[in-house]
């Protein structure tokens, strides 16, 4: 996903502006108060940027541990929205996870991860993949997220960014298809993938997770 012509991406301002909302709105949610008023930036271009409607993942870790990570795969809300409510989804309501304590959300590690268009997922034919090994084989590690769904409705998606916790394409398909519950005998399956960018905080270095 690369930025085009015509194409408004979030400068510096509007990710610093991002990630201390996202750390504000979270912090006051575990206290059970309301978030304070949010003063976002002025420029022309990180207004029209933070006022576009994107699909993303807001994803909340401490060190290599996931604390929360929860977002949308339809544009919905303006990005400032999106961000203020998916940080207090992702931080405080992910039943996978305790929630964390508010003294620490300033520690913790916060991906934002915008994505771009789905697509059919094809192999080198250009013929559609319907079955776990043509699946596998057709992905491209560490540049795709990808979308598995069957016709029973069971559906699952993983972000660009577990391509480091599962670099093995076969293994990526196969815990994607456990995580969404779909049989790996009951196939054809839809397979489609997006990039993502990810809007790493210009005020932090950005951690390396092995």
């Amino acid at each position: 996903m690369h930025e085009g012509e015509g194409e408004v991406w979030p400068d510096d301002d509007a990710r610093r502006w991002l990630h201390a909302r996202a750390r504000e709105c979270l912090r006051a949610a575990l206290r059970h108060e309301a978030p304070p008023p949010a003063t976002a930036p002025t420029d022309p271009r990180s207004v029209e940027a933070l006022a576009r409607a994107w699909p993303l993942f807001v994803s909340w870790h401490r060190g290599e541990a996931l604390v929360g990570c929860i977002g949308t795969l339809v544009a919905q809300l303006p990005l400032a929205e999106a961000v203020e409510h998916f940080a207090v989804q992702a931080g405080a309501h992910d039943r996978r996870t305790p929630n964390p304590d508010p003294e620490e959300v300033d520690r913790l590690e916060l991906e934002i991860t915008l994505l771009g268009e789905f697509e059919a997922l094809c192999d080198a034919s250009g013929a559609r993949v319907e079955r776990p090994t043509e699946i596998a084989a057709a992905l491209q590690p560490g540049a795709q997220g990808l979308e598995l769904a069957d016709a029973a409705g069971h559906r699952a998606f993983f972000l660009p960014s577990v391509w480091t916790q599962l670099p093995r394409p076969q293994d990526f398909v196969d815990a994607l298809a456990r995580k969404g519950g779909l049989d790996l005998e009951a196939t054809p399956w839809r397979a489609r993938i997006c990039r993502g960018i990810s809007l790493p905080d210009p005020a932090r270095p950005d951690p390396a997770r092995a």
